[in-house]
């Protein structure tokens, strides 16, 4: 039902959706969790490839390059089909760009994500020694 309230009466989805362009990938990336039958995913699904390719080709102004390298990331890997942990890794990568980062946010995922890293490397020596 929630994705019913973007469409406008005519069964379209309303103008101002294809120009959110963060709305927009969010969108994408949801509509990707659809099940068969659930007709409104599919067609968001459609709706928001179409409208992030040409975005992809014609960039607004208004997207900052973090955004647009999440926008072309998302549109060859899109999130469902990723590795969580490589899927981390781009999605600090894309948040070190983002003029308004949390600096402490940034620097506790990095962190994080040594940890665990390094967590992953030595059970892989201890599994292989």
């Amino acid at each position: 039902d929630g994705f019913r309230k973007l469409k406008n009466n005519e069964g379209k989805f309303k103008e101002w959706v294809s120009r959110d362009r963060q709305g927009l990938l969010s969108l994408y990336e949801a509509s990707h969790l659809a099940f068969n039958g659930e007709d409104i995913l599919e067609e968001a699904l459609n709706f928001a490839t179409k409208n992030l390719k040409s975005s992809s080709i014609h960039p607004h102004k208004a997207d900052t390059i973090s955004l647009q390298k999440q926008i072309d990331f998302a549109l060859r890997f899109p999130a469902w089909k990723c590795v969580p942990r490589s899927l981390a890794r781009h999605s600090i990568d894309f948040y070190s760009e983002d003029a308004s980062q949390n600096q402490k946010l940034l620097t506790f995922a990095k962190m994080d994500f040594n940890i665990v890293q390094n967590l992953h490397q030595q059970e892989l020596y201890e599994i292989s020694g």
